[in-house]
Parts: C-alpha cells; structure tokens; sequence
C-alpha cells in the first residue's frame, strides 16, 4: 500500500481567519464590516511590530553575548599563551611579536566597545559609530594572520619544547581549544559586526530615532572590513607575483615593481596566423601589460619553469573576438596574437579581464602626462635584456631642427663652432676622427684646440661668467696637453 504524503497547509493567523470567515459569509453589515475589518488589520499591524521588535531586541542582545564571548577568548590567548612564553625561551621576540603582537590592542578597543554597549545596549549604533574607525586596527592582524599560521606550524614541528607547551595548555579545562582556532576569532570578528548590524537595521522602522545612526555605522563597519580586504588582497596578489617572479627564467624580466598588480594568469593556446599549428603558452596579464611565456614544465611551479617570449604593453592593445567566444585576437601595434582558451567561460573571462585591464590604464593614464607613442611590443632575448621602465617608459627623443646639427645647443654652442673651424684650418683637409659627444652635447677635451682669444667680442659678452671661466680652463687645459704631446714627441 503506498503511503501518501501531503504537504502541511500553511496555517493562518487568527486576524486572517476571522478575516476569511466574514468575507464568505456576510455576517455583518457594511458598516460593521469595515469597522471589524479594519480593528484586525490594526491587531495585525501591531502583532507585526510586535514581532520586529522582538527580533531587534534578540539580535541586539546577540552582540552582546557575542563581544564578551569574543573578549574571553582574548583573555584566553593573553593569561594562557602570551604571559607564559614571556617568561620562556621558546621562542624568539621576533617570533613572539609575529604570533601575538596585535592581540593587546585588538583587545584594549573590543573591551572599550563592550563597555559602550553596556552603558546604552538599546543605541548600539552610537557605539559602533564611535569605534568603527579603530577596526581598521585588524587589518594588520589580518595582513600579518597567514605568516603567523604558518611561523605558529612550523615551530610546532621544529620544537619539540614548544609543542608539547601548547599541547599542555589546549588540553586544560580553562581553554579547552586549539590555539589556531583562537587566532582565527579576531580574522572573524569584522564580517560578523557587519552582518549582526545588518540584522538590527533590516529589523528597525525607518521612522525609528537611530534608523539613520544605523546606517552610518554599517556603512563605517563596511568601510573597515573592505579596508582589511584590500590589504589582505594585496598582500596575497604580491606574493603571487614574488613566486612568478622565481619561476621567469634568469629572473626575467623584472615583474615585481611598486604599482604593478597581477590581474589574471593562466594557460592559453596561441594559434599560427596560418592556423596550421597551435603551442599552449602562459599568459600573464598585470595592470599595465601582458606577458606571454614558454613552459618548460606543466604547471609552471618550479624556479626558471617559465621563459618570457614577449612583452605588450596595455596601452597599444586591443581585443576582439573571432569565430567563437572561446577565441580572440590580442594586437598590439605589429605583434597580433590568436589565442584560443580551453572552453567558451575562460575565452569570455580573459575577454573580460584584457578589456578591463585596457580599459582601467587609459582611464588612467588620462590625468597624466602623455605618453610615448615609441612604446612597442618586445620580443626576447631584448625584453629579458631590457628594465621594464625602458621596456614601458622609454625616453623620449628631442627633435632637432637639422639633420646637420645633431647636437644640443647651450650656452657653449659659439664656442663650439669656432672649435670646429679652427680645427679645420690646422688639419688642412686631413680625415678628423671625432670622437662620441656625452649626453649633454660637450666635446671631449682632447678636441679642444683653441683659446678664448679665438671667441668673438660680441659672443663672449652674451655669454655667462660660469660658461667664461668653463671656456678658460677647457683652453689651459688642451694647452698643456698639447704641449705635453710635442715634448714627448721630440723625446
């Protein structure tokens, strides 16, 4: 015999009822209808407010319990753990500020908080509005948490001292907890704050005195907690790029540089223009340009895994999608690569991510100077050779005014000049082997063969009495290293 199961009817409140029973049978008149109707609706209404209430007060009183739970296992790490190995040699002050040395003061604002909800537990959002602002504190717990867990792990294997200490203080009945899982509560805390406020203001009327109080609270609380998870974020995103950094053949190039983040990371099939051949390669897109690799092992883990093939720059990219939504071509000025992805969700995750990425530097770059438009793709063994600020930032050339002229001009230009044209008169036509000029335009001091009498009046007056005195001793100079040349000459 099959047994049947019926679903539970959704029982309906006495108002409702009493509701559905005069509308069917018309027990009233109009009039005492509506009159009925209308004090059931207000019983309603208030066994609604009623409810929310209630459920402001639970939630409430839920941060309470939870701050002086919270504030127990503070005190459990402090009296159990830290004042302990204060005392000992286990391990080092080094080591010791790495695994505790935020818990006082996490400890010192939460004990401030509790005692402000305590003193007014019905406004608890002019508590956490004043205090907000400290919890950005936990950032640097949270900043500082894996490196901890892992120092807190690796002595646990390496001391055999320190092992058996923490094993002896879980197991008294004061702590009964693991240590981890007490190093872990202040990570949990902010999130928490954020959604026990939540709570209280999806459970307050807007016309309630602290409705806006609330907000601005939750809204400061938020501000904290995503604080902490940029941090948190960004530390994790430059250690990726410490590990990219090992894994580039030769170390090269130079990825890890101040304002560089890593943006996505994975391996692509690049297709021949003729689409005859495909080669799986590894790309890597940061915030300001893209780098594509050969891999020496699958994944590319190990030191010197990966061997960079060609740099390209974000701001000369462009994307577009071809054939199917798994392939795109990435161009970048002469450099146009077909690049085909695993599956149809990758190909549109690196679509979105390159557009981005493109689309963020040129926002920008806007505010900044302009650009050099000599900015190209690079392709080994030049882009393992070259500094990335000349692969993305190369200097940029002056243009001169004649072909003739390839020098600066500066003050000693006339000097120059009339160098040249004396120089000419003693050579007598003879092959002059110049020698390279030095960034600034200079001569070297052996092509200096002449003395300020050979400047005109006029020139030397409109000169300055620094570049005077440089011309005096450019000309003592060539002087007495001519001299010094016939003398050995005749020796």
């Amino acid at each position: 015999m099959a047994v049947v199961y019926n679903t539970p009817q959704r029982q309906l409140t006495l108002s409702a009822e009493l509701r559905n029973v005069i509308n069917e049978h018309h027990i009233f008149t109009t009039r005492t209808r509506m009159k009925v109707l209308t004090a059931l609706d207000d019983i309603n209404k208030n066994s609604i407010e009623e409810k929310e209430k209630s459920l402001r007060y639970q939630t409430i009183q839920e941060i309470l319990t939870s701050e002086v739970s919270y504030l127990h296992q503070l005190e459990v790490i402090m009296k159990f753990f830290m004042e302990p190995l204060k005392k000992k040699t286990f391990i080092s002050h080094s080591t010791y500020m790495t695994l505790f040395g935020h818990i006082e003061s996490l400890y010192n604002v939460n004990g401030e908080l509790l005692n402000e909800l305590k003193l007014n537990p019905e406004h608890v959002a002019a508590s956490f509005l004043k205090l907000a602002p400290f919890f950005k504190l936990y950032s640097v717990y949270a900043y500082d948490y894996k490196e901890a867990m892992a120092v807190l792990q690796d002595l646990q294997k390496t001391n055999p001292v320190l092992n058996s200490f923490i094993a002896n203080q879980e197991s008294r009945p004061e702590v009964a907890t693991k240590l981890m899982s007490l190093l872990i509560a202040p990570i949990q805390r902010i999130p928490r704050y954020r959604l026990l406020l939540k709570e209280v203001v999806s459970h307050t009327p807007h016309t309630h005195p602290d409705y806006g109080v609330l907000l601005a609270s939750l809204h400061e609380v938020e501000k904290a907690a995503n604080h902490i998870n940029g941090l948190v974020q960004e530390q994790e995103n430059m250690q990726r790029m410490v590990k990219l950094q090992a894994c580039l053949s030769r170390g090269r190039p130079r990825i890890v540089t101040p304002g560089r983040r890593l943006l996505k990371e994975g391996t692509l099939l690049k297709v021949s223009p003729q689409g005859r051949k495909s080669h799986s390669r590894y790309f890597i897109l940061f915030n300001d340009m893209v780098l594509y690799c050969k891999m020496r092992q699958i994944p590319p883990t190990e030191p010197n895994s990966l061997k960079c093939c060609c740099i390209l720059p974000l701001k000369k990219c462009s994307i577009e999608e071809i054939l199917s939504k798994g392939m795109f071509k990435l161009t970048c000025q002469n450099e146009t690569l077909i690049l085909c992805a695993a599956n149809t969700e990758e190909g549109e995750g690196w679509i979105s991510a390159l557009r981005t990425a493109v689309k963020q530097y040129q926002d920008c770059r806007q505010t900044l100077r302009k650009d050099s438009s000599s900015r190209r793709p690079i392709r080994r063994p030049y882009a393992c050779d070259m500094s990335q600020e000349d692969l993305l930032f190369p200097v940029k050339r002056i243009k001169t005014s004649s072909k003739q002229d390839v020098s600066l001009k500066d003050s000693l230009y006339p000097l120059r000049a009339s160098m040249k044209r004396k120089e000419c008169t003693q050579s007598g036509g003879e092959n002059m082997k110049k020698r390279p000029r030095s960034a600034a335009g200079l001569p070297e001091s052996s092509d200096v063969v002449s003395s300020s009498a050979d400047v005109d009046h006029s020139q030397s007056v409109t000169q300055s009495w620094c570049a005077q005195g440089t011309q005096v001793l450019r000309s003592l100079a060539s002087s007495f290293t001519r001299a010094i040349r016939r003398h050995l000459l005749r020796t």
